[in-house]
């Protein structure tokens, strides 16, 4: 193992504090790491999404596996159309694609009962999650520094005006700058995305299955985008339209 994955590892035990908390949680890789740093703490996760669908199979199968408490949140039309007003309040020009991405996050804050929510946002960017970065991974960059100039700022503001506060431990000052020093070939490593997250994993003792479990990005692996499409269908239009036309 190489000690990037060592060093990685430590740094993100530091990253995480003990507290009464939720955890947006799909039951993929960064959300799972977070889950197994909490088990031991008074921490509830909350998964999103439609019945049947792919994230909330995984999720209801790695808080199993942890032994952790977990809560489905199930949604519907009604839910999806209330969460995009709330969006496109804080953000009138947010394109379709950030209200899909944007609205996990909104349910969890809006069902947990915890103030303080953690999430795994971020990690993608770090560690090389999507998979157009194995075409060409000079986007993690880019992509990044979007992140901390725009997601990251909205997601704070959802959460307050939710009553929450946000936890991002991947954007931990030293995790980015640590991994802003990892070499892409350690991101991204014979066809494996987050390599070195995983080795990390591994190093801490999170379970196989959830180390080596590849996810769809939230908006798709709960569904959501799916139910916008639908939504968008009946109206006529493109999902794009249909989130301007609100």
């Amino acid at each position: 193992m190489d000690d990037r994955a060592r060093v990685l590892a430590e740094l993100l035990k530091d990253a995480v504090e003990c507290r009464d908390a939720a955890l947006a949680f799909s039951g993929g890789l960064d959300s799972g790491v977070l889950a197994y740093l909490m088990k031991d703490c008074p921490v509830k996760l909350y998964t999103v999404g439609i019945e049947g669908s792919k994230d909330v199979k995984n999720a209801e199968e790695a808080a199993n596996t942890l032994g952790l408490e977990l809560q489905i949140i199930d949604i519907n039309e009604y839910d999806i159309l209330e969460g995009i007003l709330f969006l496109k309040r804080i953000e009138p020009s947010i394109s379709a694609l950030e209200v899909s991405f944007e609205l996990p996050l909104y349910f969890v804050c809006s069902y947990a009962d915890e103030r303080d929510v953690y999430t795994g946002q971020g990690s993608d960017e770090l560690f090389g999650g999507y998979a157009k970065y194995l075409e060409n991974p000079e986007l993690m960059s880019e992509d990044l520094n979007k992140l901390m100039a725009k997601t990251k700022p909205r997601e704070t503001k959802i959460a307050t005006l939710l009553g929450k506060e946000l936890h991002t431990p991947y954007l931990d000052k030293r995790i980015i700058e640590f991994a802003r020093n990892i070499p892409k070939e350690l991101k991204i490593k014979n066809g494996v995305r987050k390599y070195v997250l995983r080795e990390a994993a591994r190093y801490l003792g999170v379970p196989k299955e959830i180390v080596e479990r590849e996810k769809k990005a939230a908006q798709y692996g709960s569904g959501i985008w799916k139910i916008m499409k639908k939504m968008a269908k009946e109206r006529d239009l493109s999902v794009e339209e249909f989130v301007k036309s609100l």
